[in-house]
């Protein structure tokens, strides 16, 4: 099965599905990754850009994904970019890379930019309806991203809201957490929801909902079937 990421900025892929992607990629499924913002300018304590790179090169050999393509949309004003642009670039992406299913945002995070992504996905994902020669979306997912996702405030649209749950073993657990690692500065002490301590914590939170030791959660906006076959 072919899966596209599509996430803002580096490290949101390791985050919201760090342990997924481990789990797909070694029983053989192919994970391509789009990142809109490669660069990052705006991130506080942002390594220089070759030091970036390396990060997320890095994270890329932990967590086994094909292809990592780096967007230059601005960081945290996505909502000063043309909204076709965004989907644009997505569209791109989906019909080179033959995806099946799509991970991305959850449209109410806090990260504005994190919206503007959701968003660019949700029409994205009819292209093709669009266009002959690109393969049926066959799925789509919301990821939740700590220090984002959980900080949607009352009123807000709505509240992430997990309905999926991928099994994750003690390998998988260790991969996400190192492929966070990988991004320098990115980490915190706990309590912190980017500490070691609480990506732990939410997975075993995530994994006693669905009867399992760890687990990631999302929300399936559609489709459902071909991903739990992947992941067995």
């Amino acid at each position: 099965m072919n899966i596209l990421i599509v996430v803002a900025h580096p490290d949101d892929e390791a985050l919201g599905g760090g342990g997924f992607i481990h789990r797909l990629t070694k029983r053989g499924h192919t994970v391509d990754c789009c990142i809109l913002s490669g660069s990052v300018d705006a991130r506080t304590q942002r390594p220089e850009t070759a030091e970036l790179h390396e990060d997320i090169q890095k994270a890329q050999g932990i967590l086994g994904y094909r292809n990592v393509q780096l967007g230059d949309f601005p960081n945290i004003e996505f909502n000063n970019v043309s909204h076709l642009k965004l989907v644009q670039y997505i569209e791109k992406h989906i019909e080179a890379f033959a995806s099946q299913a799509i991970f991305t945002h959850h449209p109410s995070d806090l990260n504005n930019d994190h919206t503007q992504t959701a968003h660019a996905c949700l029409a994205a994902s009819r292209l093709w309806q669009r266009r002959a020669s690109v393969p049926r979306l066959e799925e789509l997912y919301f990821m939740e991203v700590p220090s984002s996702t959980e900080w949607n405030f009352p009123g807000h649209n709505s509240n992430f809201e997990a309905n999926t749950f991928v099994e994750l073993d003690q390998a998988d657990l260790e991969a996400k957490i190192a492929s966070v690692q990988a991004y320098r500065n990115v980490m915190r002490s706990a309590p912190h929801p980017r500490s070691r301590e609480n990506i732990t914590a939410l997975a075993r939170y995530r994994g006693s909902q669905a009867g399992y030791v760890y687990a990631e959660a999302f929300q399936r906006v559609f489709g459902g079937l071909r991903l739990s076959e992947a992941s067995d």
